[in-house]
């Protein structure tokens, strides 16, 4: 799949600005195939620590603050040599490793000649430690499911084509029209988690993509609890329930409010018939 995203992580990886990147978005929405496809297609090469597979991984954070000693440490563990401009020096679920997230903030001040991209859950790196984050020393990113343009292009490239080809006023012809809504009307139901689409695109089975959003919710509801303690886990699960039946009422504001805090949703609302229909 083709994610608009990359465009923007190309300027990053461009800019004279650059600092450590950190993608932030819910789970499951792609961020992991993100980092690694960028660090594939745009790097020499790309190295890969995920801090929730890798515990013995947090120790070098918590004893070493200098960024250079821990590149050497980093490349022993990979195997692989680190390369400034050259290694894509990718940090997934950062938010397991507060110390971690702080010391990007020294590769912003003392080796920014490497590029470091990161990521984590939005509701983890939102209630990191105040101490840990590193406040303007770093670029943010926020990744959300697939948009609409993003899925045409996935389940029909010459459908997305004429898409991208139509100017404002243009007239659009009827059967492209009709193919255009018929497309709409599947995104509406499949969403844009890239799990669903791309089950979607191997199978064309509804029943699937339908358990496959079910499973989703699960898994967001069951990372709620790892938050017990920095906030109440029970009531975040009680607001999470409640949203199709809040959105079932004629209150048009609530759609922003949310959209406006930032839920790790895509909530869609079918203006026809009042139903509303998380597809996350």
């Amino acid at each position: 799949m083709k994610r608009n995203a990359i465009l923007k992580l190309v300027q990053w990886k461009n800019s004279p600005e650059r600092k450590p990147m950190v993608l932030r978005g819910a789970r499951q929405v792609g961020k992991t195939w993100l980092m690694k496809e960028f660090g594939q297609n745009y790097y020499d090469n790309y190295v890969y620590f995920n801090f929730d597979e890798e515990d013995e991984l947090k120790s070098i954070f918590e004893t070493n603050k200098n960024p250079n000693r821990i590149i050497e440490l980093l490349s022993m563990i990979s195997d692989e040599k680190i390369e400034p401009e050259k290694t894509l020096i990718i940090f997934d679920e950062i938010q397991e490793c507060p110390e971690a997230l702080n010391t990007l903030k020294y590769f912003k001040e003392k080796a920014n000649e490497y590029h470091v991209i990161t990521a984590g859950s939005l509701l983890g790196t939102l209630l990191a430690k105040p101490k840990s984050y590193p406040v303007g020393m770093v670029n943010l990113l926020d990744i959300y499911p697939l948009t609409f343009d993003e899925f045409l292009n996935a389940i029909d490239s010459g459908l997305y084509a004429y898409y991208e080809s139509i100017q404002k006023e243009q007239v659009i012809e009827q059967i492209f029209h009709q193919r255009l809504l018929d497309a709409y009307n599947y995104y509406l139901i499949i969403g844009g988690m890239p799990e669903c689409v791309s089950s979607w695109i191997k199978y064309k089975d509804p029943a699937m993509i339908s358990k496959i959003q079910r499973e989703l919710i699960e898994v967001y509801e069951n990372d709620f609890s790892k938050h017990n303690g920095k906030v109440n886990s029970g009531r975040i699960l009680m607001v999470f329930r409640s949203i199709v039946s809040q959105l079932a009422k004629p209150n048009e504001k609530l759609c922003m409010v949310l959209f406006v805090k930032g839920l790790e949703l895509e909530i869609l609302k079918k203006q026809s018939n009042g139903l509303c229909q998380l597809v996350c």
